[in-house]
């Protein structure tokens, strides 16, 4: 009642008619009934993915030690996320660059994929290591020790353009892990390459009889980060990579990257 006063006598000061009273009651009211109602929250970030444990999957503690991460840098800026782990990365990659997705969690560079894509910065760092049979007298030192040797490898892996065009390499491709795996106990091929986590975890979960078998050489042929990314027709893009950047450094500087990978890394 006293703001309906403090408006008549607002408006008998100002000379205002009845009708301009009228309309300046209804503009007040629509600002009040503005600033009373919460703003209707922006839509989560749609985080794409593809199993590939330890780093991502379904069953995975926090779906793994790479959506932790990712999901955790979001949600410190005040991001809210959600994520989608989808049957093969070819359809992470169709779903983001359509925008059905807003962000690839987990990429490793390449320059074809960098044609539709702008990358984070890296939040962590993954190891491409060759596993051969025990017994074999293979060693790896630099790329010319590859020469004539049958390579399992997995597709869609960027392993790098110096190690797909070297001469005399021969590469076996198979679509998982677990496949050039079996393919290296096999004797279909002489090295199986990949990364040294996600190696461990597989024999560790699916053929602990083997490890006996196998050996991982020492040197590895790559160290690659692995990233975020978003289409490069994505219009909020760089402020999400501007974003997502700003929150990993902070987390990296106060040591919970690192907290969060020893948590996700068990005592093999």
């Amino acid at each position: 009642m006293q703001i309906l006063n403090n408006i008549k006598s607002k408006r008998n000061r100002l000379g205002v008619t009845k009708r301009g009273a009228g309309l300046w009651c209804s503009w007040l009211l629509a600002s009040a009934c503005l600033l009373l109602t919460p703003a209707a929250s922006a839509e989560p970030l749609k985080l794409a993915t593809a199993s590939w444990p330890p780093y991502i999957g379904k069953d995975l503690p926090k779906k793994g030690m790479a959506v932790d991460i990712v999901t955790q840098a979001f949600s410190q800026a005040g991001v809210e996320t959600s994520v989608v782990i989808l049957a093969s990365w070819d359809d992470v990659r169709e779903g983001v660059e359509s925008g059905v997705y807003d962000v690839i969690l987990g990429y490793w560079y390449s320059d074809e994929r960098a044609r539709f894509h702008s990358y984070s910065d890296a939040f962590m760092t993954n190891r491409l290591n060759f596993v051969k049979r025990k017994g074999s007298g293979i060693t790896y030192q630099s790329l010319a020790d590859l020469e004539g040797l049958m390579i399992a490898t997995v597709h869609n892996y960027a392993y790098g353009d110096e190690f797909e065009t070297y001469p005399g390499i021969y590469q076996v491709k198979s679509n998982h892990v677990i496949q050039i795996l079996l393919t290296l106990l096999e004797g279909r091929a002489d090295l199986a390459l990949g990364d040294v986590n996600v190696i461990t975890h597989e024999l560790h979960s699916y053929m602990p009889s083997k490890l006996k078998e196998i050996e991982i050489l020492p040197n590895p042929l790559s160290e690659k980060g692995l990233h975020i990314t978003v289409s490069l027709y994505n219009k909020n893009g760089s402020n999400i990579l501007k974003t997502f950047n700003r929150q990993i450094a902070d987390m990296r500087s106060k040591g919970e990257i690192a907290s969060i990978i020893d948590a996700h890394t068990p005592g093999y």
